[in-house]
């Protein structure tokens, strides 16, 4: 083991960029962009402003990377090319074969589309709701011009023919759609001199905006959210709600515009009136639900960091706003339970508000007591008992209830004291406290409970143990309130955000191994670092060093799993590049030796250069995600689990890999050097090729060298196929540089080189024997 190989997520020796690595650094700005927004100071609305634009650009920046990586490793046009060409030569045994092999190219090339195409559409959806703010009127036009460029890429992507579906709604059909009768309003308008032309076209056009807003962006939404795991109700629903309250908003905004168009047509149309009317007072009602959760998301975490005066004032705007959704669902008959359940929340919210702002004001009223200001404690007290018998009769959930009805109970002790004229004022702030710390003892056994079937169930069953934690996390929000800066309390918080996100990491474990390597696998893998990374940090906090020490090893698993994907994405590419070199090499050899102007001479070697370096790009590519995956493989640290997972065998045959894949650089690069050797010979610069072909042997040499140090590193650890895989491309490269150093010795002794042959060119190229 190579005690000083790095295990940096970013540091690598090349300068060639390795996905997995950014992936998981613009991961990291996710959450420190999500949790900055949401416990930012709600009366700052500026900041509160730009610490939304920032969440919203950090999402949008993953995608867009996301994208960046899945377009660079597409399938590649050339192979299905290649297999057309070769199915209409091929004979008819193989034919059959030919024709399976090219429909499954397409078949992939097409889900990979519709892969990227949605992460696209993801990118933009996150510019479009950044430009407009639930928190002030005025929209973000840097946003809005971002969020228009990238639509525009999104519509070029649907010249070609694939589908993009979530779960049931295809996204591309929708807004093809739109794109058709956008282009036949416009031609019609042309037609009739610049008149709006039929209204069919623009109620068509607009409907299908919609449906593209409430259907499949709702799906792509719900898909993305349980992807990345957001359930945290401390902060990571905040995004999902943010956008889902955009599109429904947007939604509805269409089927207003839709509506008064439809009144002017006739009478037929009164059927598909009636049912639009119906969407826009759904898509109206979940606009105002989500905007709600909005609100809902940032008093919970207000309240939860001890800013019980801000939760108030939050949770009774989202309280509003489910007094606007219950009416909107109000006004449609099958929407009646949704209006039932915006009824509850509503009241619920509220009481919320209520037992906040009562529990904001103990303080005030203990120190009062303690200074013995009757008057002004009386007085408080009269609006605490207020808050908390409105907070009573609201109230829908259990654990909420029973915090109103305890605090109730000693306050009308509080109330009976100073009614009595008890003299001495600090009793009475004496026995607040005291029954607080009843309470308090009370909520944490609560708590400690559902920990403790969370605990027993998470390995076999985490979704069950992640509503334990539910039920946990509600109860918790009530103690927090009690005693937010108690030590003991402060542990139990931890105590149940470590176990929230141990239950995510496997969870995320779980969908990785139902997985197949590609984007989604490599982003799963990350996130899956991610949780385990957070537990950890939360079990070190409670003195679980154990536990932590062993989730970072996960996490380091779950890492170099996702660069080995990537590595092999790119090694699986660059041999196919090297055949698509290989290919080139003949017909611009070809070309070369009919008489061509200088022009041509140049655009030939220029051509056979960058195919040769798009190669060796992919090739640096596979190694350096390779070497990462490598440095991280070997950065597990306890020795149970390097033992149970073998990392010193897998350490060993990655670093095995990269120095064949050196070898495989240095033979494309002694390739690259003697295709320009050949041009140049043939182009009469003797000179010039004596010089290159002395440097595709010596590249070619040191390729010996290489798989000669990979032959000895899978011998070492009993992988001889691979050994004796590798010593075969030893073979072929030393015969190569032979072959190449006698064409430099013809040179000089004024022969013309023996250009190469396609066995030679197969050998070069792959690295397999000749003929």
């Amino acid at each position: 083991m190579d005690e000083s190989s790095p295990s940096s997520k970013n540091s690598q020796k090349s300068d060639v960029k390795v996905y997995s690595s950014s992936f998981f650094e613009l991961n990291l700005e996710i959450q420190d962009a999500v949790r900055e927004f949401i416990l930012h100071d709600i009366d700052d609305t500026e900041g509160l402003e730009n610490k939304r634009i920032q969440m919203h650009n950090a999402f949008t920046n993953l995608y867009e990377e996301i994208t960046r990586f899945g377009q660079d490793v597409m399938t590649e046009s050339f192979d299905m090319e290649f297999l057309r060409k070769g199915i209409a030569q091929a004979e008819p045994e193989v034919k059959e074969q030919m024709q399976a092999a090219l429909e499954d190219l397409v078949e992939q090339e097409k889900s990979q589309l519709g892969e990227i195409w949605m992460i696209k559409v993801l990118a933009w959806l996150h510019q479009s709701a950044a430009s407009s703010s639930p928190f002030v009127e005025k929209s973000n036009q840097e946003s809005k011009q971002k969020a228009l460029t990238l639509m525009a890429d999104i519509y070029t992507m649907l010249e070609k023919p694939f589908s993009a579906v979530p779960s049931k709604v295809d996204g591309t059909q929708k807004l093809r759609r739109v794109a058709l009768s956008d282009k036949a309003h416009s031609l019609q308008m042309k037609a009739k001199g610049g008149e709006n032309g039929t209204s069919r076209l623009i109620v068509n056009t607009k409907i299908s905006k919609a449906e593209f807003y409430d259907e499949f962006l709702n799906e792509l939404i719900g898909n993305e959210s349980t992807f990345r795991q957001a359930f945290n109700p401390f902060d990571e629903l905040l995004w999902r709600d943010l956008l889902s309250s955009f599109i429904f908003e947007e939604s509805t905004e269409l089927y207003n515009e839709v509506i008064p168009l439809l009144k002017d047509l006739d009478d037929e149309e009164q059927h598909e009136l009636e049912k639009l009317k119906d969407w826009k007072k759904n898509t109206a009602g979940l606009s105002e639900v989500y905007c709600a959760m909005i609100y809902n998301d940032i008093a919970d975490a207000q309240m939860r960091n001890g800013n019980l005066e801000d939760a108030s004032k939050l949770y009774m705007t989202s309280s509003e706003a489910f007094g606007r959704a219950e009416k909107a669902f109000k006004e449609v008959p099958k929407l009646h339970d949704n209006a039932k359940q915006s009824e509850k929340d509503k009241k619920h919210r509220k009481a919320q508000a209520l037992f906040c702002r009562a529990e904001n004001s103990v303080k005030t009223l203990s120190d009062l007591l303690t200074v013995d200001n009757r008057k002004g404690a009386v007085e408080l007290l009269g609006d605490i008992f207020k808050n908390l018998q409105k907070a009573e009769k609201l109230s829908k959930r259990r654990e909420l209830t029973a915090a109103i009805q305890e605090n109730l109970r000693t306050f009308s002790f509080a109330e009976d004291m100073l009614g009595k004229q008890e003299k001495n004022l600090k009793n009475i702030a004496e026995h607040i406290k005291f029954a607080k710390d009843l309470r308090k003892t009370g909520l944490i056994q609560n708590v400690n409970k559902h920990l403790d079937e969370a605990s027993a169930q998470m390995r076999n069953k985490p979704a069950d143990a992640l509503e334990e934690i539910r039920e946990g996390l509600s109860i918790l929000g009530i103690l927090l309130n009690l005693e937010a800066e108690d030590k003991e309390v402060r542990h139990l918080r931890n105590k149940t955000l470590a176990f929230l996100a141990h239950i995510k990491y496997l969870i995320q474990f779980k969908l990785s191994s139902q997985l197949e390597g590609g984007l989604k696998f490599i982003q799963s893998r990350i996130l899956e670092n991610l949780h385990a990374e957070e537990a950890a940090s939360y079990y070190k906090i409670i003195g679980e060093q154990d536990t932590a020490a062993e989730l970072m090893d996960r996490g380091r698993l779950a890492f170099a799993t996702a660069y080995a994907s990537e590595a092999q994405i790119y090694s699986k590419q660059s041999e196919q590049l090297s055949f698509k070199t290989q290919l080139d090499r003949i017909n611009l050899s070809g070309e070369l030796d009919e008489e061509v102007a200088e022009l041509e001479e140049k655009r030939i070697l220029q051509k056979g250069i960058k195919s040769h370096d798009v190669t060796l790009n992919r090739i640096e590519c596979a190694k350096a995600a390779f070497e990462a995956a490598a440095n991280e493989l070997d950065s597990v640290k306890d020795s149970r689990i390097r033992e149970k997972n073998n990392v010193d065998m897998q350490v060993q045959q990655l670093r095995g890999v990269v120095m064949k894949l050196n070898g495989d650089l240095a033979r494309i690069q002694g390739a690259k050097d003697d295709f320009m050797a050949e041009v140049s010979s043939k182009l009469g610069d003797e000179r010039e090729a004596k010089r290159l072909y002395s440097d595709a042997s010596d590249k070619l040499r040191n390729a010996v060298g290489d798989y000669s140090d990979a032959v000895q590193v899978f011998r070492e650890i009993g992988d001889n196929q691979a050994a004796q895989n590798v010593e075969g491309r030893a073979k072929i490269a030393d015969l190569l540089a032979r072959g190449v150093w006698d064409n430099k010795q013809r040179i000089g002794r004024d022969q013309e080189p023996n250009y190469k042959g396609q066995d030679e060119l197969i050998a070069l190229y792959q690295g397999l024997p000749r003929g």
